[in-house]
């Protein structure tokens, strides 16, 4: 079903322009006025997907004059803070003592920091309640009052609640006239199949080289900073700009010391990277995409397409590297560990099977380390 209610307007798009499927899409909806009542906004994480959205809405909801939305009206001002009438939203929050309910002012200021917030991460125990996705299907449900439509977004949907799920399916069957309901996913497939087939998709690229580095010269990177947060970002401003803030520094002095310390059989810098990342799921995952990107530099570097590489900075400390170890053979190792981790195996056992792979894949080939004595020299 489509909404063809007021006249749609384009041109807030043009500042977040995309050379892509989601891109075309939404300039197509707009320029018909054929406006599906649901639309799942997906794409990897970084990829832009909250501003899509919000420009979306304010697309929607705008009442200025003329073929594209003016940025300027009280609407599209009012989309731009949260503050609009007719625009209504849902985002996971955490659970709260006693089974307090958040006041609407809470929700909004949570709503405002997630969108607004590039580097917001939600907890993983975070979800969207029922009772506020039967709130907005209320809301919904009312004429708009300042608007032609009246819009509901849902962010990190594929964090609703089973039975929220099961009862958002009334309003995606049977939605009001003058009603759209937007869901934003980074992990679609996690949506349940019956929320999924009544949703028209718009599916965000990663970013390309070009549009992350404007974006990271307009907030004052440069140099060679600037190049590795562009080739590390791989398509991620979020990533991008966690890389030209240092974020990932100190993942990649661990990597490095990593690699090198089983290149030479070193057994104390397993215990040294052990402590540091704790045994936490999360930093280990992160650790397991530097090494992946340290080992894609190496084949680079031995294939002589030194312009690719991403660790731009550590040329000297890479080509000594790939003198040093098997690369095929760790990188196979690196692949079976994320592997393993996605399986939800202990992230300590993980990375000790990495470690005597590493030690395996050096020029010598030596035993495993024996845990209860390097624990002993430790002691």
């Amino acid at each position: 079903m489509y909404s063809t209610g007021g006249t749609p307007h384009s041109g807030e798009f043009s500042d977040l322009a995309r050379r892509d499927r989601a891109g075309a899409v939404a300039a197509a909806w707009l320029e018909s006025g054929r406006i599906p009542h649901a639309v799942l906004i997906c794409g990897a994480e970084g990829t832009g997907k909250r501003r899509f959205a919000l420009a979306w809405a304010k697309a929607l909801l705008c009442i200025g004059s003329g073929p594209s939305a003016c940025n300027r009206c009280p609407s599209c001002r009012k989309v731009a803070s949260l503050m609009h009438p007719d625009l209504h939203t849902a985002l996971p929050l955490p659970p709260r003592r006693g089974r307090q309910k958040p006041s609407p002012a809470d929700l909004r200021e949570s709503v405002v920091e997630y969108v607004h917030g590039a580097s917001v991460a939600l907890p993983s125990n975070a979800n969207i309640a029922v009772d506020h996705l039967r709130q907005l299907q209320r809301e919904l449900a009312f004429a708009p009052t300042e608007s032609p439509r009246k819009v509901g977004l849902i962010f990190a949907a594929e964090r609703m609640h089973p039975a929220g799920a099961n009862s958002l399916l009334k309003l995606l069957e049977e939605p009001p006239a003058r009603a759209v309901v937007v869901l934003v996913a980074a992990a679609p497939e996690r949506l349940l199949p019956t929320v999924l087939s009544r949703c028209q998709r718009m599916i965000l690229s990663p970013l390309d080289a070009a549009t992350l580095r404007a974006q990271l010269e307009q907030e004052g990177v440069a140099g060679e900073r600037l190049e590795l947060a562009v080739r590390m970002g791989a398509g991620s401003l979020q990533q991008a700009k966690e890389v030209a803030c240092g974020a990932f520094d100190g993942t990649r002095r661990l990597v490095e010391s990593f690699l090198s310390g089983g290149s030479e059989q070193r057994d104390e810098v397993y215990w040294s990277v052990l402590e540091e990342l704790g045994g936490d799921r999360g930093q280990l995952e992160r650790f397991l995409q530097v090494c992946g990107l340290y080992l894609r530099d190496l084949f680079l570097l031995a294939h002589g397409r030194d312009a690719s590489v991403v660790q731009v900075d550590r040329r000297p400390y890479l080509e000594n590297l790939l003198e040093k170890i098997d690369a095929a053979r760790v990188a196979l190792e690196i692949d079976r560990a994320a592997e393993t981790l996605g399986h939800n195996a202990n992230p300590q056992l993980v990375l000790t099977d990495l470690w005597r792979g590493l030690r395996r894949g050096g020029p010598v080939l030596a035993p495993p380390p024996d845990p209860s004595l390097a624990r002993a020299r430790r002691w």
